[in-house]
């Protein structure tokens, strides 16, 4: 009697955070995602120096690129400005996303300090290193500033976390790459939380160069994945940071769940495809094995988020994707699961360019959105699909989404298929699907109103910044409701030096204090240090609870709540403070509103 095959643990995708070109969270990355927006642009003087592209005739050089780039808020996360300037921007942009990415969990960062969280981070290049090399200048900051091994290990030490912290580099599958050991090391109970991240800041010509001469790159900087203008990538700027749990402690935490991830495959293509390229048939095996190894179907993914480069990997990755879907619907007669009774193909960097080690860590960000609001973007700019053999797709329920398309949730599970391979061969492929339906709150375990809303920040300024964001939220199209929001800043929000406590009853009131504050105007509703009256309005023991929070003491706040309420996931990150720290004066500026591009 042979035993059924075990099915293995779903990992819970319980925070996300972001930062693009045009984008610096994932409301901002979706807008423009929607909005088929395309944030290439010239490449400003001084920012990759001495580029040189041979023998190959190139337009000017075009990338999708941060706004500012040598902004850090050093003094947020303790780091002297000596340390910042010598830092990797690597290592600085990751700070600001996994903070973000626990604000997004409802996760204060110090409830984790000492405990066992692992960092798992893609392997930056050397940029910075090689422009200090380049302008021959060290200093002994530059030790743990652009070693490599400290792009994870500061995160390690700047939240004081203990799990297993280590870089992994498979090139421009790093980002993809990074999820096999945190989901492996969740399922067999090695740790309980795992930080997944990766990022991409371009600051030197050597790796442009020899990436021209290569034929990797795009000469004209306008190359559209899957399309007549595929002439190479273009290189692009930004990261993502996704904090993970299985799924069972997920919902047993009461921590959102974004998404799930059902399993990660990785392979390399061996000798096929010669030492750069990629093999069609080494994808195709990877894509059945990873469905066979996480139990589904390989017909229930319905859309594919490609590595969709616009280099010669995209005939490979869509010859890979026909062949994998062929041999599933042979051997299972099933039906395509996505919209339309197709499977799509789509790829982010059409709008963002190629994060390189950023990349497959975008594409989950991406999906985990495409998810969220049932809908496909199109690959940006496409109008005319390469007319490649391989393109073509014939009888089988394939199509590349050249249009928007509806795929909203109904009772079958969505699952997406985002795929990434790197230069030298190394492949990754992971499965995602819908987070199940969360499991509806006793309403008499809400205490009655009004809330108290804590809110703090370094400064002033940053906490004005705070009461913009916020306040433009509840106004949004999806306002939280004011239960949640008021449990998750009270219990999951580090408490910072400039603090406050809003008192209202309901959104609308709480906007109107936020409003205030924004501009630094007393309010009634607003309690601070000096101006306590609208702790009147709370109920005496939460009164006193707030009061002593804004003087400074730690609080259980949990205490006046008689059940947790679920955490709230998309209220908007802090608003960092960033200021220019570069090794020396020629660092980039960030752009001016007359040099910002236009999108196209």
């Amino acid at each position: 009697m042979h035993a059924e095959p075990q099915i293995p643990e779903p990992i819970a995708v319980i925070g996300l955070s972001c930062r693009t070109a045009g984008a610096d969270d994932t409301d901002a990355l979706w807008q423009l995602l929607r909005d088929e927006r395309r944030l290439i642009a010239p490449v400003p003087p001084q920012r990759l120096p001495s580029v040189d592209a041979g023998h190959v005739d190139t337009e000017p050089l075009r990338a999708a690129l941060l706004d500012d780039p040598a902004g850090f808020d050093a003094a947020f996360f303790g780091v002297s400005r000596r340390m910042a300037a010598w830092m990797d921007p690597h290592q600085r942009v990751l700070l600001e996303l996994t903070w973000h990415a626990l604000e997004n969990a409802g996760i204060a960062p110090e409830q984790l300090h000492g405990a066992p969280v692992a960092v798992f981070a893609a392997a930056p290049m050397a940029d910075y290193r090689e422009r200090m090399v380049q302008a021959d200048v060290v200093d002994s900051a530059a030790f743990p500033g652009t070693l490599i091994t400290f792009t994870p290990n500061r995160i390690s030490y700047q939240f004081d976390w203990t799990g297993p912290s280590y870089a992994v580099d498979s090139a421009c599958s790093s980002g993809l790459s990074v999820l096999a050991p945190a989901v492996q090391g969740l399922r067999a109970g090695e740790f309980t939380l795992a930080a997944v991240m990766a990022a991409n800041i371009t600051c030197n010509g050597f790796y442009t160069s020899s990436a021209y001469q290569a034929g990797a790159l795009s000469p004209t900087g306008d190359s559209i994945p899957f399309s007549t203008r595929r002439d190479g990538y273009v290189r692009g700027e930004g990261g993502a940071c996704l904090l993970l749990k299985r799924l069972a402690d997920a919902r047993r935490d009461g921590d959102p769940v974004h998404a799930v991830i059902r399993g990660v495959g990785v392979a390399h293509n061996g000798r096929a495809g010669g030492l750069t390229g990629s093999d069609a048939l080494a994808q195709t095996r990877l894509f059945l094995r990873t469905a066979r190894a996480a139990g589904v179907p390989l017909a229930s993914v319905g859309y594919v988020e490609a590595h969709g480069t616009g280099t010669g990997g995209d005939l490979a990755e869509a010859t890979a994707v026909t062949d994998a879907l062929r041999t599933a619907l042979g051997t299972s007669g099933d039906q395509v699961a996505g919209p339309e009774g197709k499977v799509w193909i789509g790829s982010v960097k059409s709008n963002i360019g190629h994060l390189e080690c950023a990349a497959g860590l975008l594409g989950i960000v991406k999906a985990v959105l495409v998810l969220r609001h049932g809908l496909i973007p199109p690959i940006a700019g496409l109008t005319e699909a390469d007319p490649d053999p391989d393109l073509s797709f014939g009888e089988l329920p394939v199509a590349l989404a050249d249009r928007p398309v509806t795929w909203p949730r109904d009772a079958a599970v969505r699952r997406i298929g985002v795929n990434s391979f790197g230069v030298g061969g190394a492949l990754a492929h992971a499965i995602i699907e819908d987070a199940p339906e969360a499991a509806p709150r006793t309403p008499a375990s809400t205490p009655s109103g009004p809330w108290a809303v804590p809110l703090s920040a370094l400064n002033r300024a940053a906490l004005a910044v705070l009461a913009t964001r916020l306040s433009r939220t509840l106004r949004g199209p999806l306002p939280p409701a004011l239960t949640s929001l008021a449990w998750t800043v009270q219990t999951g929000r580090s408490a910072l030096r400039e603090r406050c406590v809003l008192v209202a009853a309901d959104l609308t009131e709480l906007a109107e204090a936020l409003d205030a504050l924004a501009v630094e105007q007393a309010h009634a509703r607003v309690a601070t240090g000096d101006h306590r009256g609208a702790l009147g309005r709370l109920p005496t023991p939460l009164a006193h609870t707030a009061g002593d929070w804004l003087d400074g003491r730690s609080v259980d706040w949990a205490k006046h709540w008689p059940h947790p309420q679920p955490r709230c996931p998309d209220l908007p990150g802090y608003p960092f403070q960033r200021r220019t720290h570069w090794f020396d004066a020629h660092g980039p500026q960030p752009r001016t509103r007359t040099d910002v591009p236009d999108a196209h």
